[in-house]
């Protein structure tokens, strides 16, 4: 059955380099699936490339489909890319000079250079690699959303999927019963659907909700009730993950959205989606005591593992401008730190300290300059708006550039909960994603 599950994959891939409009779709569905690492044969030869290779799922497998199909197509164009502007080649080098993937270049190239002064230059070498891989995986969903109509498919794929996600987190939460991982998840009470992680499940959900917001803007009657009861679900499955970094990235993009578009059905689904969710926790006294947590102590709410901060604060402090080098924390953590470690935990949970270890000052500089270019996008959106509704239209694009701001924001606030934030594939998706729709909005 293992082996059927992979050659099912393989035709899948097949399809979707016959039908590449496909293939963003199916990106951001596989990702998810986070479970399908029992789904596979284990392949021994794939252990001989070590840490890079780590656990083989639906998400690195496609990730990789994609990669190859835009490798193939700059080496191979199609016979109708006659008109330089539809060509692959060209939509790369208008990747390159976006402002978003140029601060993102900066932060690989001096991850790269860190490998001088690294104290683990394996773990130096595997970061790079897979920064590079996903600085890739940007330049081709740029060129699916440039080429192959992704500027509808990427917003309603992610509200799509989130619904689907947040389906089985609702139902392990009424029946009890978990669908993977249930050893981690289901004395403490919290859901992980198809993730390995509940705080990943609830980044994914937020994103899902942006989504669906944004997707019911200027939407039928019929299809904002259904957005409306998507959006519900998404958030009753975001309560249940208990994930105290994804409630405060949740808030606070709510709060930002409904001043950035001051809209009657965003600042009622807003309030509702409040509303809701405080019943949940009140209702779950596993969640309510999560959140009571908060109240107590927010320092511990943002990671129980404070050992770590102080640690990273320390090897920052050690190396202020250059840091210790990309991948290099857990090493330090290990050997200089050993005595603070509890549980066997190791590896950084806050992005912020990671960096600023890791990279030091000017890895720090390099995220506040990526930070700041996507803020600025923030005017350029209000422009556009003004204009668009001048005329009459509907300003989707206004509304898909809010929604890239809002879900990047979200990684960002929870990444300093999980720890992941230029390793996430959400976040050079949607970079992709943004500095394509960025072009169109010029264009318009």
């Amino acid at each position: 059955m293992l082996w059927v599950t992979l050659v099912l994959t393989l035709l899948v891939i097949v399809l979707g380099w016959i039908y590449p409009r496909f293939l963003l779709p199916l990106l951001i569905l596989a990702l998810p699936l986070e479970l399908s690492s029992d789904w596979f044969p284990h392949l021994t030869f794939l252990n001989k490339l070590g840490e890079f290779v780590g656990v083989i799922y639906f998400g690195r497998i496609f990730t990789l489909a994609v990669i190859a199909y835009y490798i193939f197509r700059i080496v191979w164009p199609e016979e109708k890319e006659w008109d330089i502007s539809q060509n692959t080649r060209h939509s790369l080098i208008n990747y390159i000079k976006s402002p978003l993937i140029v601060t993102l270049s900066a932060y690989l190239i001096w991850g790269a250079l860190s490998i001088l002064w690294s104290v683990d230059k394996t773990k130096t070498m595997v970061g790079v690699a897979r920064l590079g891989l996903l600085w890739v995986l940007g330049a081709a969903v740029y060129d699916l959303v440039k080429r192959k109509d992704g500027d509808f498919w990427v917003p309603i794929t992610f509200a799509a999927i989130s619904t689907g996600l947040a389906g089985i987190g609702a139902f392990e939460m009424v029946s009890k019963h978990f669908i993977w991982k249930s050893e981690i998840y289901q004395l403490s009470g919290r859901i992980n659907a198809t993730f390995l992680d509940a705080n990943i499940y609830a980044r994914f959900l937020i994103i899902g909700c942006l989504a669906t917001i944004i997707l019911m803007l200027g939407a039928p009657l019929k299809a904002k009730f259904a957005g409306g009861f998507a959006l519900l679900l998404q958030l009753l499955a975001l309560v249940g993950t208990g994930s105290r970094t994804g409630w405060l990235a949740m808030l606070i993009v709510s709060v930002a959205l409904a001043f950035l578009i001051p809209k009657r059905p965003v600042i009622i689904t807003v309030l509702s989606g409040i509303v809701l969710g405080m019943a949940a926790v009140l209702l779950n006294p596993g969640i309510f005591a999560r959140l009571l947590e908060i109240k107590q102590n927010f320092g511990s709410a943002l990671t129980e593992r404070s050992y770590l901060i102080t640690a990273g604060v320390e090897m920052f402090r050690g190396h202020p401008l250059w840091g210790v080098g990309l991948g290099g924390f857990q090493k330090v953590m290990l050997t200089k730190y050993a005595a603070l470690i509890q549980n066997n935990v190791s590896l950084s949970h806050t992005a912020l300290i990671t960096t600023a270890a890791e990279l030091g000052m000017i890895g720090l500089g390099i995220l506040t300059a990526f930070m700041a270019f996507l803020y600025e996008r923030i005017p350029r959106a209000f422009r556009l708006q003004r204009t668009a509704q001048y005329q009459g239209i509907i300003p989707k694009m206004t509304y898909r550039t809010v929604f890239v701001i809002l879900a990047v924001t979200a990684i960002l606030i929870s990444a300093q909960g999980e720890g992941r934030f230029f390793e996430d594939p959400y976040l050079w998706i949607l970079v992709g994603y943004g500095a394509a729709i960025r072009n169109f909005e010029e264009v318009s």
